[in-house]
């Protein structure tokens, strides 16, 4: 497979399996309700700084974080549930209604709540703002820190670290990489990322590093990706949106082909899996499963090209299950007529 010396060069994975498109009536979803509107008066999010991550969930306190034109909402789920409910009958309250605070600070465009709950982070632009769960619950809008990227860049991905309660990562627009901590100011630990997933594996070009705490490379595996159908041939090159790593067998790929004049076409998802230990383990063999053609439709009118990362992405640790959905993707259909859809595709534990 390819040695463990880093010095050799990044791991080229000799295995890989295109993945198939098999239907299933294995799992259903139950719609409660109608949908919520976020406002009384109908809004639009600006088409050029939509949010990339709108919603955040805790459950152990039972809140939905949610994202509007100027901040974000905080309110009951339970509350949230049963006016879902009552819009189904005519009636209904929106989230700002329902909402316990309003928090004003400008476009947000990633919530991202941490591992313990304890804690939600809003980036608007450059600037990373914290405040307390707690002090929400009591309806305090005061921000406990903040901290800002060192240039003129936006935060582009934002990851807490699930081995600290405190500890977080940061994606710049520009590829740089940050470390941070609750009350500490941001570390610049990397230059020219792609994108970046958990703890931590990252993307430079056609590359997956994986990183120890430290920020020390442990493992480094080159992708490889079949040309696709783009109209723009050699013009084209292939860009890493998201990782997404699911378990520590398994991470999860989302990239798409560029084109010249700077469109992206071809939403491809690979699944990296190591057959017989941990992705850190530089002995593991590993397998890639390509999916080649899960997103058909993918069209710039709903979401602006470079407004990524696109992939939305779940891990049901109790079904052993991943379901996934692109941002772009439309479904043509008699009843949809061209507009955006939700499609989730499904991969069982047999196949990660």
């Amino acid at each position: 497979m390819g040695s463990s010396n880093l010095s050799d060069g990044p791991i080229r994975i000799p295995l890989e399996l295109e993945g198939e498109h098999v239907g299933t009536t294995d799992y259903f979803f139950i719609k409660i309700g109608e949908a919520v509107p976020l406002k009384a008066n109908d809004f639009n999010f600006d088409l050029e700084s939509l949010p990339s991550t709108p919603l955040a969930v805790s459950e152990r306190f039972g809140l939905v974080f949610v994202t509007h034109s100027s901040g974000f909402f905080v309110a009951r789920i339970k509350d949230v549930m049963d006016s879902a409910k009552e819009y189904k009958k005519g009636s209904g309250s929106p989230i700002q209604q329902l909402s316990l605070v309003d928090i004003s600070i400008g476009k947000v465009k990633i919530l991202a709540l941490s591992t313990d709950n304890s804690t939600v982070a809003a980036s608007v632009s450059g600037d990373i703002r914290f405040f307390s769960v707690d002090n929400l619950l009591s309806k305090e809008v005061k921000q406990s820190f903040s901290c800002s990227l060192n240039d003129s860049s936006y935060v582009k991905d934002m990851r807490w670290i699930t081995s600290s309660e405190k500890s977080f990562v940061v994606l710049s627009n520009v590829g740089k990489l940050y470390y941070g901590e609750v009350g500490v100011p941001l570390k610049d630990v990397m230059d020219s990322v792609d994108a970046e997933g958990k703890f931590v594996a990252v993307a430079r070009m056609n590359v997956i590093s994986i990183l120890s705490a430290m920020f020390e490379e442990r493992v480094s595996v080159s992708l490889s990706f079949r040309p696709g159908n783009s109209d723009s041939g050699a013009n084209c090159h292939i860009k890493v949106d998201s990782i997404k790593w699911v378990r520590p067998d398994s991470i999860i790929i989302g990239s798409f082909q560029l084109t010249g004049d700077g469109k992206e076409e071809n939403y491809l998802l690979q699944v990296i899996r190591s057959k017989d230990g941990e992705m850190i383990d530089v002995h593991s063999e590993l397998i890639v499963q390509s999916f080649y053609d899960i997103y058909q439709g993918l069209f710039d009118d709903i979401v602006p090209y470079g407004c990524g990362p696109y992939l939305l992405l779940t891990y049901l640790e109790q079904c052993m299950t991943c379901s996934s959905g692109e941002k772009h993707r439309t479904v043509e259909n008699e009843h949809s007529n061209n507009k955006a859809e939700s499609e989730l595709c499904y991969w069982s534990n047999s196949e990660i």
